[in-house]
């Protein structure tokens, strides 16, 4: 008698890890000067308490890569302004220090360290399978209450880009579609080729 064992194809699911220093209580000095030792993680300060996002995984730091040299084409960035991986942000009005995956920066903003006084008028994450839906679209309503214009949410297992020009207004970009910016960065756009190609 011959056995046959069923194989079944699951999606390939990541090994869970467990951030050492989520939900720790920590003032925003020390928060700031602190040298966390993980690899995988990166740290948010939410009114006095951390929270963990997980970092940019190598296999999909082509994406920014991409987001950056195309930004590097504009007149924005002759002028002086960048878009820059995983920079931090702070929403000072709201008690917040977010470290968005990628951030655009104008020359001031970059040259004279006013992060703190201004929010960024663009943002970049990118979401992966382990970010909760309900996280994902808090933080988005943050952003907007703190005064950031449009945020890109990234999708890299179903090559999709979500824009976000306010907390209301959603655009769904997939297969040949252009992802822009709205009238914050009039030449920058990427189609969704251009945003996924290795």
């Amino acid at each position: 008698m011959i056995l046959f064992t069923p194989v079944f194809e699951t999606e390939k699911r990541e090994p869970i890890r467990v951030p050492k220093y989520e939900g720790v209580k920590m003032g925003l000095e020390v928060f700031l000067n602190y040298k966390f030792e993980e690899f995988n993680f990166k740290y948010e300060w939410n009114n006095g308490v951390l929270e963990a996002e997980e970092k940019v995984k190598d296999s999909e730091r082509y994406i920014i890569d991409n987001i950056c040299r195309k930004f590097a084409k504009t007149k924005y960035y002759e002028n002086g302004d960048s878009i820059l991986p995983e920079a931090d942000v702070h929403l000072k009005e709201l008690g917040k220090y977010r470290r968005p995956d990628a951030v655009y920066f104008q020359k001031d903003q970059i040259r004279k360290q006013k992060s703190f006084q201004t929010p960024p008028l663009f943002i970049i994450e990118i979401i992966s399978p382990s970010n909760s839906s309900i996280e994902v679209e808090k933080k988005t309503k943050e952003y907007f209450q703190a005064g950031i214009k449009v945020v890109w949410h990234i999708y890299p297992s179903l090559k999709e880009v979500k824009i976000y020009y306010s907390a209301k207004q959603v655009r769904i970009c997939n297969e040949d579609d252009v992802c822009d910016v709205g009238n914050i960065l009039s030449d920058f756009n990427l189609s969704i080729s251009d945003i996924f190609k290795e």
